[in-house]
């Protein structure tokens, strides 16, 4: 856990944009963004002060990307309860679900997935620094800020601590979570097309300037040259922004 790969992984709330990641997003966003600013202004000086807003959207990427992370997680984390309900249907202990876990989702996943880097720790800290289940499994949940990991590293917990019906009660948590993250993920299949009109939509007015300015020259340049028009480039501008992100939240579904 001392490379700085393991570390960023294991802090799913902590995303370092820095290297190659760091160059390829300010490369991407900052030559996107000088785009659009010269199509809407015609002015180079503009247009490079537009690109320097790639400098605070920094922080929405990197929401974006941890985001994006903890979702695949949510999604390998499903299929981990798969094996684990299995299981411990069969009689095994957590730990010993833990390890077959790893061994089973190892013909899925590559070693690299979080998934597989959070059950090799798990495994390795059981057997070497003999922590025990119940306390690595909160470790990983409250670590994810995930809900569904969080309940069931709560649902064993209570199971471990007032004595219940360990078998049941985790196939019974696993089974609602299962058809809870299920529902989640066909609302976003179903989302997903509308999210693409969205953008679809949103460039629309990018590809038009782009048309007018190569098919008629000169067409546009009163909103360039004046300053009416350049107000008017302005508002179309923001309006543009603002609703796609207005789109986007009402398309976000969490249940």
């Amino acid at each position: 856990m001392k490379s700085n790969q393991v570390d960023d992984i294991y802090n799913y709330d902590d995303y370092r944009l820095q290297g190659k990641d760091a160059r390829n997003y300010f490369m991407a966003a900052g030559m996107s963004l000088f785009f659009v600013g010269y199509i809407f202004y015609f002015n180079i000086l503009v247009a490079a002060c537009t690109a320097l807003l790639a400098i605070p959207l920094r922080k929405t990427y990197i929401q974006f990307q941890i985001k994006k992370r903890k979702e695949r997680l949510r999604q390998q984390f499903r299929d981990l309860l798969y094996s684990l309900a299995s299981s411990i249907a069969a009689g095994r202990q957590m730990a010993e679900a833990l390890m077959e876990g790893s061994k089973n989702l190892s013909y899925i996943y590559e070693e690299k997935e979080p998934i597989m880097i959070e059950l090799k720790y798990m495994t390795r800290s059981m057997e070497e620094s003999r922590v025990t289940d119940e306390m690595i499994l909160k470790d990983f949940a409250y670590r994810s800020g995930l809900e569904e990991i969080i309940h069931f590293a709560d649902v064993y917990s209570t199971c471990r601590t007032t004595g219940a019906n360990v078998n049941e009660m985790i196939a019974k948590a696993a089974e609602v979570i299962m058809d809870k993250m299920t529902i989640d993920r066909e609302i976003k299949a179903i989302t997903a097309q509308k999210k693409a009109e969205a953008k679809i939509i949103s460039s629309m007015p990018v590809f038009i300037l782009v048309f007018l300015n190569l098919a008629s020259p000169g067409y546009l340049d009163s909103l360039y040259h004046t300053l009416a028009g350049r107000l008017i480039m302005t508002a179309a501008l923001g309006t543009i922004f603002i609703s796609y992100y207005i789109m986007n939240k009402i398309l976000e579904v969490r249940i």
